[in-house]
């Protein structure tokens, strides 16, 4: 063998042994998807991991036709809210976890730029302890996940990646087995899921009460807060904005109202909201959802089936009156009120 054919014979050897892998791997990750660069599904893909959540949903709509009417955001409380329920609307979910009060905008802007014409209806969850003082953003910049999304050879670029290759596999595994034991994975379409247990919600809900009680917290409102919200309203002024509170276990929320300190922030919270925005759709308070552990399945979260009595809420806010509190000008003094007399009781009878 002279030295040209054995040189040939280790070039198509290399390719063999390199490119083979390479090649499954990038067949592999672009059959099961994992971060929602591609439209395709089918039953090895079904189940998905959030696994990084700002990417994969800006990369959701960069890979598919996007148009619609309106715009769902918030934290991963909202990803469990099917935005497909929405009725006489077409709305996309574009809620993320641990979203702070300084990315709004920017995620808003982006999928308006994505849509081309502004939103008829932005609904937004504001949640408690948004307004804190000390709510420190520990992820990249919004610009960031637009930049690689927008990136011409991003999607291919992923296909050769071995950390996008082990959430394939474990997309794959729970997709197979039909069956994720964590708090959330996503459908093709998007859509929050679960089946985690509840069975320790009661202990975790104690247990908040009684630590809460011990370190007396304290809460500093955030100075710029009302500035984040003013920036909201004035950048979409023709948007109808749909502002809502989270529901959470009674027992948490009555417990953190129950400090003078929680309380006064809480209030000034909801007297800028109705100042900026004019009202806001109240889920927060004693109620069939808030006093049922069963919708909960830790102290923050709740299931799908709350998700949608909730878009139902908001649609149709006059026929659920035991969930949902529209507090306005007019009413807010007597709102506040209630909820604070309803939390002392609460604490104490506890």
């Amino acid at each position: 063998m002279n030295s040209k054919q054995w040189l040939k014979r280790m070039i198509l050897t290399t390719l063999v042994f390199i490119g083979i892998p390479v090649l499954g791997v990038m067949g592999f990750n672009y059959w099961i998807d994992p971060l929602w660069n591609y439209t395709h599904k089918h039953e090895y893909n079904d189940y998905q991991i959030g696994f990084d959540e700002r990417q994969q949903k800006t990369n959701f709509i960069n890979s598919r036709e996007f148009e619609y009417d309106s715009l769902i955001i918030g934290t991963s409380r909202v990803t469990y809210m099917d935005a497909s329920r929405f009725e006489n609307q077409k709305v996309f979910n574009y809620s993320l976890s641990s979203l702070y009060i300084d990315e709004y905008l920017p995620y808003i802007e982006y999928a308006t730029e994505k849509n081309g014409e502004d939103f008829e209806t932005i609904y937004m969850e504001l949640y408690m302890n948004s307004y804190l003082t000390g709510m420190v953003n520990e992820f990249n910049d919004p610009s960031y996940y637009f930049e690689k999304s927008d990136d011409g050879f991003y999607k291919i670029k992923t296909l050769f990646s071995f950390s996008t290759l082990k959430s394939s596999v474990n997309n794959y595994e729970i997709s197979k087995a039909n069956y994720y034991s964590g708090p959330r994975s996503y459908n093709r379409e998007g859509v929050g899921e679960t089946t985690y247990p509840n069975d320790q919600v009661d202990e975790m809900v104690n247990n908040f009460i009684a630590s809460f009680e011990k370190e007396t917290e304290s809460a500093v409102y955030n100075e710029e807060y009302k500035g984040y919200l003013l920036d909201l309203k004035d950048s979409y002024p023709n948007t109808k904005f749909v502002i809502f509170t989270d529901p959470m276990p009674y027992g948490r929320l009555s417990t953190v109202l129950s400090n003078q300190g929680h309380f006064e922030a809480f209030e000034r919270w909801y007297r800028d909201i109705v100042e900026v925005f004019g009202e806001v759709y109240s889920f927060q308070g004693k109620t069939p959802i808030t006093t049922n552990l069963d919708y909960f399945f830790d102290t923050h979260h709740y299931y799908p089936n709350v998700g949608e009595m909730m878009i139902e809420a908001l649609e149709n806010p006059e026929e659920y009156p035991d969930i949902v509190y529209v507090v306005n000008k007019e009413n807010i003094d007597e709102y506040l009120k209630n909820v604070k007399a309803d939390a002392e009781v609460s604490v104490k009878n506890h």
